[in-house]
């Protein structure tokens, strides 16, 4: 499996060389003459929820009047060129407050306190790369970076989707923001430079972090010191501007994961082969706003690496001990209309509306169990107002339904403010 995926790799590198005609649009290496670009976005979030914590009793979360104030994320990036096409890009993320030691009450896990050395969040690097520019067609980019796979990954500021937070479908079933080690080809090409792709080759994520309820999103290799790299992933993606207003996307993952576990002599007979498709479509006039995505994944093994985390993982492992389903699937869809334009005010107030369906169990092996509780539609509606360009003021109200209102209903009410600016450039 590892020599396919070196081959496709290097086909991809050398399929690049033919593109004659491209922009590569890297901050350091794009016609900004600046040495020195220090950026960042940041948001503030509070929710009221008129349901309980706890998902897993027999109707679900139970009626509740609860509230919470959050610090999703601050990030702070910086570019420097050093010259001769050379440059590095860091971005340094603050999640929820900071670091620390702090207690979480686990219902997945029939209700246990588990430990997390962390205070409500993390200091996490989320980008740390050199990049070389060779031509319009082709750049190199080693060492930590975002993964192109689906919508939100790749539009994941607070000035770049509706709501309050994330898309919650893509949010819940991959990670977000997803981000790996390894290398990546960039670039543009086509007479109009209206294609644009990214390939790369990076590690893989671990077996032991997938689960019943978030699926792979919390198999990246985040629980300890060193990240395994013994099973190797490939991630693509390509974006088409042909025509105007409108981005069409497409990104592919796929990648072993049992050699990445803690355990993996116990695992080698499988590979845990995790693969990702995505469809997605952007279309903005500055006053009409549509986005859409489809997102379907495939997890080979899963019913063995189910059985196989319930017999190795001990009580103080760091992962959730759940069966994990063979297939998982988000699709999304929201708009919003700027009605300043319509009343010629300064300033920008999108009214929007969000619907969305995701099931991190949507398909399971015979002896995994497919709870229903995972399949949820979401219906979001409410206004984003931007004073100035870089700055938005969100209000909006969620309803959730899990299986089809089987179970009780979900609501949430939800203010937030984001930012996202270059602060200066030398």
């Amino acid at each position: 499996m590892k020599k396919r995926l070196l081959t496709v790799f290097l086909s991809l590198f050398s399929i690049t060389a033919l593109f004659s005609q491209a922009l590569y649009v890297n901050p350091i290496q794009n016609n900004d003459t600046s040495r020195l670009i220090f950026g960042g976005y940041g948001e503030i979030l509070y929710q009221r929820m008129d349901y309980g914590p706890n998902p897993w009793l027999t109707g679900g979360s139970e009626p509740d009047k609860r509230a919470i104030v959050d610090l999703p994320r601050m990030i702070v990036s910086f570019d420097y060129k050093f010259g001769k096409g050379w440059g590095v890009s860091t971005e340094v993320e603050f999640e929820h407050g900071g670091t620390g030691s702090t207690f979480e009450y686990e219902y997945e896990e029939s209700g246990e306190w588990e430990m997390e050395i962390e205070k409500g969040g993390e200091v996490v690097l989320e980008q740390f790369y050199i990049s070389k520019y060779f031509s319009d067609a082709f750049a190199v980019k080693v060492g930590h970076f975002v993964v192109p796979v689906g919508l939100t990954n790749q539009n994941h500021l607070p000035t770049q989707f509706f709501g309050t937070v994330r898309p919650e479908g893509e949010i819940t079933i991959i990670p977000l923001t997803w981000h790996e080690t390894g290398i990546a080809l960039v670039g543009r090409f086509g007479r109009r430079r209206t294609w644009s792709y990214e390939a790369q080759l990076i590690n893989g994520l671990d077996a032991n972090g997938m689960s019943s309820q978030y699926w792979v999103r919390k198999a990246r290799q985040t629980q300890y010191e060193n990240v395994k790299m013994t099973d190797m992933a490939v991630a693509l993606r390509i974006d088409n501007r042909s025509i105007r207003n409108l981005k069409l996307g497409a990104s592919f993952y796929r990648g072993n994961t049992t050699a990445n576990s803690s355990k993996p002599d116990k695992m080698e007979h499988i590979d845990g082969t995790v693969t990702i498709g995505t469809l997605d479509a952007v279309f903005n006039n500055r006053n009409f706003i549509f986005r859409g995505n489809c997102l379907y994944g495939s997890l080979a093994d899963s019913d063995e690496i189910s059985e196989l985390n319930k017999k190795i993982l001990s009580r103080n492992s760091p992962y959730t001990n759940t069966p994990v389903a063979k297939s998982a699937m988000s699709y999304s869809a929201e708009m919003g209309y700027n009605i300043f334009k319509l009343l010629n005010i300064e300033g920008q107030l999108y009214p929007f509306v969000r619907y969305e369906y995701y099931n991190s169990m949507e398909t399971v092996e015979e002896s995994v169990f497919q709870d229903p509780r995972f399949d949820r539609t979401v219906t979001t509606f409410g206004i984003n107002y931007f004073p100035i360009k870089n700055l938005a003021i969100k209000a909006d109200y969620s309803m959730r339904k899990i299986d089809g209102g089987n179970y009780n209903d979900e609501n949430t009410f939800g203010l937030a403010i984001g930012y996202y600016g270059i602060f200066s450039k030398m």
